[in-house]
């Protein structure tokens, strides 16, 4: 028999895989045979292993009545071809009652798990797909956030501009940037800026100039916050707690990285 938790995990997957399917731009209908073979065996797994769990938990009134309704309505939505926006509110709800229904049953067993938004979990679920070495660093990073005790946060903040650095990498490669339409080498440089990978990346979505810029300026917030964290003189006694100054500004930083990464991963 399937542990709930593990199914819950898998249908937080199956949402990001079908919300991402849906967004294509070139999609107008979703058929049955598009949505069925997703939502289906998401229907099926949830009734069978997630909502008995959830009905021994002391889990709020009327939970499980929400987790029935939207799964039974997306079931309904994928028997006949729909308008493709007609699964996104559905499936942002699912989303929530997912994460919602996570955090009751790890409650409920004691279970000493990550408690992740929904930003980071879709960062996650991303990057073990595309980079599964970053996405190694990126739940190390937050495993040092979440647990505080920490002497020095200077390796979290390298490791936090070490994944942004992979991701921009592996979607704007140097060949490619440098051989687009418009490229300029600046001086002193032997290849792009990450700057301009990020506008490339951008460009390639035909994302318009103003979100371009604020992406730009965030890029160099984190630049600017990771050097003045590498600068800072560390003391056992205050940096191994949440509130100690160095502590805050690594989730000020983290809180930007997770701005960068997810435009570029475009998660929802």
């Amino acid at each position: 028999m399937a542990d709930a938790l593990t199914v819950l995990d898998e249908l937080s997957v199956q949402i990001s895989e079908l919300t991402t399917d849906l967004s294509n731009k070139r999609l107008k209908l979703a058929s049955p045979e598009r949505t069925q073979p997703t939502v289906k065996p998401m229907a099926i797994a949830y009734f069978e292993f997630v909502r008995p769990d959830l009905e021994s938990a002391n889990c709020r009134a009327g939970l499980t009545v929400e987790f029935d309704t939207v799964v039974q309505g997306l079931v309904d939505l994928a028997s006949e071809s729909r308008e493709k926006t007609s699964f996104f509110g559905p499936m942002k709800e699912l989303r929530a009652l997912v994460l919602e229904s996570t955090i009751h049953l790890m409650k409920a067993r004691g279970v000493p798990r990550l408690l992740l938004s929904q930003t980071e979990r879709g960062i996650l679920t991303t990057l073990e797909r595309m980079l599964p070495s970053s996405a190694d660093s990126y739940e190390q990073v937050l495993r040092d956030i979440a647990h505080g005790a920490r002497v020095s946060w200077r390796g979290t903040a390298a490791e936090l501009r070490e994944v942004l650095r992979e991701v921009m990498d592996y979607l704007a490669p140097d060949d490619k940037v440098t051989t687009s339409q418009g490229y300029q080498q600046e001086p002193g440089r032997f290849g792009p800026t990450q700057k301009q990978k990020v506008r490339f990346i951008l460009k390639a979505r035909r994302t318009g100039n103003a979100a371009i810029d604020t992406v730009e300026g965030t890029l160099q917030t984190v630049d600017e916050s990771v050097a003045a964290l590498a600068r800072t003189t560390y003391t056992r006694g205050a940096a191994s707690t949440h509130t100690s100054p160095e502590a805050g500004e690594i989730r000020k930083l983290k809180r930007y990285v997770d701005a960068l990464l997810a435009e570029l991963l475009e998660v929802a």
